[in-house]
């Protein structure tokens, strides 16, 4: 009786049902006819030259003699050691025009992600607050995300550099921690508007990261949307840009 987990190997190496079981049935037998191996495996007599025809072109078996014309297994040793020397030169030139597409497909500049709920905006925040190795830059426009990410800001804090800077100078008394109040160009560019000036949303929340990721949060029509990119290729220069302009802000202590 045929081993089906047999079969199945071999055809895990590209043979048929039936060139697999004429395989196994002469490796098995050693030598037999045609008519042999029909009677063995049950294959169609039309079918049985076509399948020993395909092995032997395939280098699997040798045939000898006439009438009848005897089949015989190619050595296995010889037979897998040829079938392994094809596998690894056919995977190394799958292998390298793979990398040549890979280095032919310009890899995108930057991945920009669109954050449409607010859950999902709320995690992205507080991970890249929790994942942040040297810097967080953050601008923030709302008391109410000054509330909300309050704690995670403060913690952030104690690992990392963290400038925090505020849209108007009475958010301060929220601030969790030491904040900041931006320069001319930052106020009119981010927070700050023409009167009349047709602007689209409004900023209420811009965070970055290491000057390598960020996110963005505004609002228009009353609805809020967010934009995480990365790699940000203009954080680096619009953090550096920011640290220069900001100054600290001085919060007046109220007497108890």
């Amino acid at each position: 009786m045929i081993d089906d987990s047999l079969l199945l190997q071999l055809k895990g190496i590209g043979m048929s049902e039936y060139e697999a079981k004429v395989y196994v049935t002469l490796s098995a037998l050693r030598v037999a006819s045609a008519r042999e191996i029909h009677e063995q495996t049950k294959i169609p007599r039309g079918r049985i030259y076509e399948t020993l025809t395909s092995l032997a072109q395939k280098g699997f078996i040798v045939s000898s003699g006439k009438s009848p014309v005897r089949y015989s297994p190619v050595d296995v040793v010889e037979t897998f050691e040829r079938l392994k020397r094809k596998s690894v030169t056919s995977l190394e030139e799958l292998y390298r025009r793979l990398k040549d597409l890979e280095t032919e497909t310009p890899e995108p500049l930057m991945q920009g992600y669109k954050l449409c709920t607010e859950w999902t905006r709320d995690n992205q925040i507080r991970m890249m607050l929790r994942r942040a190795k040297s810097e967080i830059i953050l601008l923030c426009n709302d008391e109410e995300s000054l509330a909300r990410y309050g704690g995670d800001i403060s913690r952030a804090a104690k690992r990392v550099f963290v400038y925090l800077v505020l849209g108007r100078k009475e958010l301060a008394e929220r601030a969790p921690i030491k904040c900041y109040l931006g320069g001319s160009d930052i106020e009119s560019s981010l927070f700050r508007h023409e009167e009349g000036e047709n602007i689209g949303p409004s900023m209420k929340l811009l965070l970055m990261a290491d000057r390598r990721e960020s996110l963005s949060v505004m609002e228009e029509n009353g609805r809020l949307a967010g934009i995480f990119i990365y790699p940000d290729i203009y954080a680096g220069y619009l953090s550096r840009k920011i640290v220069q302009e900001i100054q600290p802000v001085e919060r007046v202590r109220r007497d108890a």
